[in-house]
């Protein structure tokens, strides 16, 4: 039987989906024995912190040598890829990730930017969710003044693309504002499903007792 696969997707960059996925991760590996995270493409490698990457494997508990698509300039995938002279493909991460897949019991992909964030002129990550057909497919999103905005965008796009999302997660944001703590029981009025999980800020460690956490990580869990 195929191992179960996770995609974590999000409403833009820089709003905490890697951080959710190391927690997530962390928390699957207590009931399963082989989980892994992959980062199949990212921007922006090497500019004086951990990439992505390194910070998803040291939060698995299962390991092999990622491949993939790594690029220096800290911009939208498909631009970095251009100056580097490649293009990203959406075949070689179908094989990459399904390849992992075989060896594992749980596989959790984590794609960069947004849902609809570019890859190449012709692949948007919508198109590489689809094509995983994934088990479970986690959308992050910041908590935050115009997430509903946001989020409700996401969701109705997504759908029409073909993908629906098994779960939402709003991250608390560095600095709270008026509706931070607020947007989830809004949301669940435009949106009965998906179900979704409220995030504090908080260290890797802490979020691992978080009851929204825990809730999350049995819900991706295999039946």
């Amino acid at each position: 039987m195929a191992a179960r696969l996770v995609v974590v997707t999000g409403t833009g960059t820089g709003i905490g989906k890697t951080h959710v996925s190391e927690a997530l991760l962390r928390a699957l590996s207590d009931s399963l024995p082989r989980v892994i995270g992959l980062k199949p493409v990212e921007s922006g490698v090497g500019q004086g912190e951990r990439s992505d990457r390194e910070r998803l494997d040291s939060a698995s508990s299962f390991h092999v040598q990622q491949s993939g698509y790594s690029f220096a300039p800290p911009v939208s995938p498909h631009l970095a890829a251009r100056e580097s002279g490649e293009t990203i493909e959406a075949g070689v991460l179908l094989s990459m990730v399904a390849g992992v897949r075989e060896q594992t019991d749980l596989t959790l992909v984590e794609l960069p930017g947004g849902l609809f964030t570019p890859l190449s002129p012709s692949l948007l990550n919508v198109d590489v969710v689809r094509g995983l057909r994934a088990d479970f497919v986690l959308l992050v999103a910041p908590d935050r003044l115009g997430v509903l905005h946001d989020v409700l965008a996401a969701a109705t796009a997504a759908a029409s693309s073909g993908v629906a999302f098994s779960a939402i997660a709003l991250v608390a944001p560095e600095v709270a504002d008026s509706a931070t703590c607020r947007n989830m029981l809004e949301l669940q009025l435009f949106l009965p499903k998906p179900r979704l999980y409220e995030l504090p800020r908080a260290s890797v460690n802490h979020l691992l007792t978080h009851p929204a956490l825990v809730a999350l990580a049995r819900e991706i869990l295999p039946v």
